[in-house]
């Protein structure tokens, strides 16, 4: 109340002195422009600018209020669609997951342009485009995915290059990655498909150097890394001229790796070549000692039998209970025509573990050196793997040609 009855007091002064300057003098205001004259008094003059910018600062007022309407209007309805769009992609996503390929391709392509970030759309899309062959569409929506998102194209490129593969285009999709790996080279899923190519490619030094690179940055799983170690150094070993040289950049952990080994001395039998496939077990026997290849030894021919036995008979200071030594001794000394000191490596082969192949072997030789009776007895041990049938019990001999 106080205040009100302060306002009307200073209102009322105000008006006073205003009215007294009023009747005292109304002043003059004279505006001319051109052939137009006004003339009025300067309290009117004053009071038309008043009401002027009143009516100026209302207009002023209501267009900024319809703008802020307006403003509203539209962001909520953006708003709107980026939650169906949203929704949409949500849904587009799990339909993919389903293996509704169509489907979940019209529904993402459909919501792209109302999502903050149509990247993942376009390429999952592109995914469901290349399910259902759709080659060029596929295409269409990568390159799309790489004009709407700023940085894409690394991701569009590896989606490609995924395709490729898929679609056994290794050289395609070599092509790509060699180009991604020089942007990221540390890029772990750029390697691992790196090494797809290179395994499909059959190009050994560049997948032992990939894998090399995959294994230091831990793009490769153990299992995988020793699958593809196997790999690259059994083609190695069998495209080598020198087994030695070959045997000597071989890994130590892979020198231990009987499968390897194995492998790489079976294609060396099937080339037949019988000084790299002896040089070969030598050095894997040498250092890993493997009865089975020291069996194997004894029957690769090569062009110095003498030098395989001197080697043979090195490993029996070492090994003189191996069953398998002694008849490869034994067979090695039959190439050197040392018949008796092969007997004598048979009989004891024999004694440490009897086999129908020993049996064979020694009654082969004896036959041949004239003990027939033993040879047969022998002979007949090493059939010991026939079932048991009567026999007569006299022995028949049946005449050719007879009635």
């Amino acid at each position: 109340m106080k205040l009100l009855a302060l306002a009307v007091l200073v209102a009322i002064v105000v008006g006073g002195l205003v009215g007294t300057l009023l009747v005292r003098d109304p002043g003059y205001v004279l505006v001319t422009y051109a052939d137009t004259v006004v003339e009025t008094s300067l309290w009117v003059a004053l009071l038309s600018l008043s009401a002027f910018y009143v009516v100026l600062r209302g207009a002023i007022y209501l267009v900024r209020t319809l703008g802020r309407g307006q403003l509203k209007i539209l962001r909520w309805n953006s708003g709107r669609r980026a939650r169906s769009a949203q929704k949409q992609t949500v849904q587009g996503l799990l339909v993919m997951a389903e293996g509704r390929w169509e489907e979940a391709k019209k529904l993402l392509v459909s919501a792209a342009g109302d999502v903050e970030s149509p990247l993942i759309n376009y390429l999952t899309a592109a995914r469901a485009a290349h399910e259902l062959d759709q080659a060029q569409e596929r295409d269409g929506l990568l390159k799309r995915a790489h004009e709407t998102t700023p940085g894409a194209k690394f991701a569009a490129t590896l989606t490609q290059a995924e395709f490729h593969i898929s679609e056994d285009r290794y050289e395609q999709a070599l092509a790509a990655l060699l180009t991604l790996r020089k942007r990221a080279p540390k890029h772990r899923a750029v390697l691992a498909m790196l090494l797809q190519c290179f395994e499909a490619l059959e190009d050994w030094p560049a997948l032992k150097s990939g894998l090399a690179a995959a294994v230091k940055h831990k793009a490769v799983s153990s299992t995988q890394q020793i699958r593809l170690q196997r790999l690259v150094w059994v083609s190695l070993l069998q495209d080598a001229a020198d087994p030695s040289a070959a045997w000597k950049k071989l890994p130590k952990e892979l020198k231990n790796d009987t499968e390897l080994v194995s492998d790489w001395i079976a294609h060396l039998i099937l080339k037949n070549d019988g000084d790299q496939t002896e040089q070969a077990i030598r050095l894997a026997v040498s250092h890993q000692w493997q009865s089975s290849l020291v069996k194997l030894y004894g029957e690769v021919r090569c062009s110095d039998a003498h030098h395989q036995l001197v080697v043979a008979q090195s490993w029996l200071k070492s090994r003189p209970n191996d069953a398998n030594l002694n008849l490869t001794l034994g067979r090695l000394c039959l190439l050197n025509e040392l018949f008796e000191q092969g007997r004598e490596y048979f009989e004891a082969s024999l004694r440490l573990a009897p086999t129908d192949e020993t049996y064979g072997e020694l009654g082969r030789l004896c036959v041949a050196l004239g003990d027939e009776r033993r040879g047969c007895d022998y002979l007949l041990q090493s059939l010991g793997n026939l079932p048991s049938l009567p026999q007569p019990a006299t022995p028949t001999i049946r005449k050719v040609g007879a009635a």
